[in-house]
């Protein structure tokens, strides 16, 4: 048959795409192909899956059974995700490490599920920091070693998420990753100060580190710079030199714990230092919470009660975007009705480089949302009305409506 007759390249460009549970399922297509699973180069351990199928293996009696058949020479990717971490796995992790270096595994992801509170992490193993193929590293519930000396001279994309670290651990990894391109650090504690001074690294993603207390970040070659999710109450960022920045997204939100003027007045003095760093960027994405706190008393008052009048008043400030601005995108579910008509009129009207403004509306809403969806469908039509009687500063402003609807 045409299946049996599949080289076996094909065939793992097949598996590659499948679940591991769905690669051994493929034993019974055909004759040919009850060993082929046995050669598989992508090794991906889904716990979610498992736990699903109701299998009559725990899951890491099934990581056991496969890798005890799995005969391949090298293995490109070895995953475990979903797995509920405790410490009497310890060994066993250890021991599936070192199969996987044994055949050179280039994609490692660990992306383990805490236990407990605080979380019981996964020690890294010794052997692990001197992989040299290594190119791609992700560990959830995980921490590394102090002391160790890391060399992944091939690593390029670094996820760390619910981790330990420390400035000393992070400035080792920028040491021994020369070619590291893209460092993400989601739900860690123990970092104070991001400095990186190589000139690889391109891309800092910092999310959820409401444990942590990052006071600055330095990265002069830095391109890319995201910041999101929840901070801890009084966090003082600092950016130092990003002169190098193209793109940054700041979508956070600190828990002002109180109702003093003094708190919110340190937020709002902290993202206008912020702002002022990232002057020369070319786009900029800004969340809800940072729009609020980057405007001073003044301007909420002012912005409470007129919007129009506001921004209007306020063209002195916008004389950069109105020059430079070329793309914008609004999220219409973030805006009151009033507000959002305001920012489009004045956009329109006074940004002379304006090429291309996205109106993106999100319409996939569960069962018994249907009258926010129609609420959104009716500012959509309000806003496209309005739209046709709006003044456009730039003669190739593309004004474009994006909903995703199910």
């Amino acid at each position: 048959d045409l299946i049996s007759a599949l080289p076996d390249a094909v065939i793992h460009r097949i598996f590659s795409f499948l679940p591991l549970q769905d690669v051994v399922r493929t034993s019974v297509l055909s004759k040919r192909w009850r060993p082929t699973w046995t050669t598989a180069t992508d090794l991906v351990f889904n716990g979610e899956i498992v736990a699903r199928l109701r299998s009559t293996l725990d899951f890491s009696s099934l990581i056991d059974s496969v890798l005890i058949q799995c005969i391949s020479p090298t293995v490109k990717r070895f995953h475990v995700i979903g797995f509920k971490y405790e410490k009497a796995y310890r060994p066993k992790f250890d021991l599936w490490l070192r199969f996987a270096e044994g055949r050179r595994a280039e994609d490692l992801s660990l992306l383990l599920v805490p236990t407990t509170k605080p979380p019981t992490l996964y020690i890294l193993p010794r052997f692990l920091y001197c992989w040299s193929w290594l190119v791609r590293l992700e560990v959830w519930v995980c921490c590394f070693s102090l002391g160790r000396t890391i060399r992944w001279p091939c690593l390029k994309i670094l996820v760390i998420a619910i981790s330990r670290l420390s400035d000393d651990i992070l400035e080792g990894i920028f040491r021994g990753c020369p070619v590291l391109e893209s460092l993400e650090l989601w739900g860690c504690w123990g970092v104070k100060n991001i400095m990186i001074d190589s000139t690889s690294v391109k891309e800092l993603v910092l999310c959820n580190l409401c444990d942590s207390n990052i006071q600055k970040i330095w990265a002069p070659h830095l391109l890319s710079l995201r910041i999101s999710g929840d901070w801890q109450p009084h966090a003082m960022l600092r950016l130092g030199d990003v002169s190098s920045l193209v793109e940054a997204k700041l979508d956070f939100s600190i828990r002002v714990l109180t109702d003093l003027p003094s708190d919110e007045m340190m937020c709002s003095h902290m993202l206008k230092e912020t702002f002022q760093k990232l002057c020369g960027v070319t786009t900029i994405t800004i969340g809800a919470w940072c729009f609020q706190y980057s405007l001073d008393e003044e301007s909420k008052e002012s912005f409470n009660c007129d919007e129009e009048d506001f921004l209007c008043s306020r063209k002195e400030n916008f004389q950069c975007l109105a020059k430079h601005l070329k793309r914008v995108e609004i999220t219409i579910d973030n805006f009151g009705l009033e507000r959002l008509l305001a920012l489009i009129k004045f956009l329109l009207g006074d940004a002379l480089a304006l090429e291309k403004m996205i109106i993106k509306a999100n319409l996939n809403m569960g069962h018994g949302q249907e009258h926010v969806r129609a609420t959104i469908l009716s500012k959509l039509l309000v806003v496209s009305q309005n739209m046709l009687s709006y003044r456009r500063a730039s003669r190739n402003a593309e004004v474009i409506f994006s909903h995703s609807f199910k």
